[in-house]
């Protein structure tokens, strides 16, 4: 079970992806990127004190939302093994 000596480890990490550069998720990301400079550059130094309090908040907010989607994702995925490892026979766990 190499997997699980490498997530004890710290060698496996699913909260640290890469991208590639021209994929659809950095296109978007540089647009977020774009649109937010765009609406920093207009604000006053208190709206951008707010607003950073503002992308804070939604940080924390988005790597609560990542850990519980990869915690469901998962025992979904461990509940999908257990069904095609006993051929249907466990309904219920």
């Amino acid at each position: 079970m190499l997997i699980l000596e490498d997530l004890y480890l710290g060698d496996v990490r699913p909260s640290e992806r890469s991208f590639k550069r021209n994929s659809q998720y950095a296109k978007a990301l540089n647009e977020v990127v774009r649109a937010g400079d765009a609406l920093t550059d207009t604000l006053t130094e208190k709206q951008k004190e707010k607003f950073e309090d503002y992308m804070t908040a939604q940080r924390e907010v988005n790597v609560l939302t990542d850990c519980e989607t990869f915690i469901y994702s998962f025992r979904l995925a461990a509940k999908i093994m257990i069904d095609v490892l006993t051929e249907g026979q466990m309904r219920e766990i």
